[in-house]
C-alpha cells in the first residue's frame, strides 16, 4: 500500500460577479472540480440589472481551487469575474 501527499487542504473564499442566470452553473463547476469540497455558498446579492455576486466557501488545496478557477474563468462571458478572495 502506499501513500499520496495530498498537500495542505484549507478553506477558500470564492467569488463570482456577473450575470444571475451563470450563478448555477458555477457552483456546480466548482463542487465538481477534482480536489474541491463546496462546503457553502451565499445567497447572490444583486449588483446591478442582471448581474449577480456570488460568495462561495470551498474546501481544497490551493492548486485545486487556482485549477478551477481558471477552467470556470475560461467559459465566462467578457464582464463575469471568479477569483480567490481569501484563504
Amino acid at each position: 500500500m502506499s501513500t499520496c501527499d495530498a498537500g495542505g487542504v484549507s478553506n477558500y473564499r470564492v467569488r463570482f460577479e456577473g450575470p444571475a442566470a451563470l450563478t448555477l452553473q458555477v457552483a456546480t463547476a466548482l463542487a465538481d472540480a477534482d480536489g474541491v469540497e463546496l462546503i457553502s455558498s451565499d445567497q447572490p446579492v444583486t449588483l446591478d440589472e442582471g448581474g449577480v455576486a456570488l460568495d462561495l466557501t470551498v474546501e481544497a488545496a490551493f492548486d485545486a481551487v487556482a485549477d478551477a478557477i481558471a477552467s470556470i474563468r475560461g467559459r465566462m462571458p467578457s464582464g463575469a469575474s471568479i477569483d480567490i478572495t481569501g484563504g
